[in-house]
């Protein structure tokens, strides 16, 4: 409805906004003391102002996580978690149940839910995108691979800190021209290229590769299988950094275990342990380094190739 960014100028009384979205006085009231109850928004005098928190849902917020709420409030995905209880009762994903078809051949018939979706998957590189720069020393490497890169995010954060470094930012075909364009605006059109592909088939040759939220959307045989290209495509001694959330295995509060849960329903993956990283890296080639903490709910597995 676009309140956050009705509310960036100052706080606006329930009424006011309704006028503005087209809806309903009072419920668009109810709506907002919902809201405020939970910390978005803050109520005073009749007339409702954004928190901090609420700021994160303007479009042009740092840090936006307003794709990311989109994304989690669109059918794809409260549809197949309205069927939690078959996927625990059967251990399988009900996207086809709901949806009438996978994941992401739903967003590729429905391209404004696959914006905010990669409105959403933008938000959530940013938040590692100059910090993982920082707790990897890429300064040794050359030519760096983000694998399932989206627009580049992680490729140009790590790419502004290490002038080094060349990129290549692999994804799907439909994905380059919108991936192009990010990376130009970045400045960084002359060292980086984004270039179309599978990463189940085949991986372009880099030192270095990013695997940022991928592998958590896959099941073991297919992580095994995209793992394997990369190593085909890389020398002893070549890094990949998995930056995913790492379930802690000493059962520690984390995000992961609950997006783990939305795994199930909707994707034939998981989130792991740093155990069982190290069982998908050691079987495809590569040995686990550590896992790095970030001031996010991801870490970076640091893994090598043997």
């Amino acid at each position: 409805l676009g309140f956050a960014e009705q509310l960036a100028n100052g706080a606006q009384s329930a009424r006011a906004l309704a006028t503005k979205a087209g809806t309903d006085p009072d419920a668009t009231y109810r709506l907002l003391r919902g809201l405020a109850s939970v910390g978005v928004l803050v109520q005073d005098s009749g007339r409702f102002q954004l928190t901090p928190l609420g700021a994160t849902l303007r479009a042009d917020a740092p840090g936006s996580m307003r794709d990311m709420a989109r994304t989690m409030m669109a059918e794809p995905h409260w549809l197949p978690w309205g069927k939690l209880l078959e996927a625990v009762r059967t251990g399988s994903r009900q996207t086809g149940a709901t949806l009438g078809a996978e994941l992401f051949e739903y967003y590729d018939a429905h391209p404004d839910v696959r914006q905010s979706f990669f409105g959403a998957m933008h938000g959530l590189s940013m938040l590692v995108a100059s910090e993982a720069p920082k707790v990897y020393d890429a300064s040794a490497h050359r030519e760096l691979c983000d694998v399932g890169g989206s627009a580049g995010t992680i490729a140009a954060g790590f790419l502004r800190a290490n002038p080094q470094l060349r990129g290549t930012v692999l994804d799907r075909p439909e994905v380059v021209p919108s991936a192009t364009q990010a990376i130009a605006e970045a400045g960084l059109a002359e060292r980086c290229r984004a270039v179309g592909g599978d990463f189940f088939a085949e991986v372009p040759a880099a030192d270095l590769y990013v695997i940022k939220h991928i592998l958590h959307d896959w099941s073991d045989d297919q992580c095994r299988t995209l793992l394997r290209n990369v190593a085909r495509s890389s020398s002893p001694g070549a890094r990949v950094l998995v930056i995913e959330m790492v379930v802690p295995e000493d059962g520690s509060p984390s995000a992961a275990p609950l997006m783990d849960l939305n795994m199930l329903v909707l994707l034939p993956g998981r989130e792991r342990t740093a155990g069982q990283y190290s069982e998908l890296l050691s079987a495809t080639g590569f040995r686990l380094i550590d896992v790095r903490p970030t001031h996010s709910p991801m870490q970076v597995v640091v893994a090598e190739r043997v």
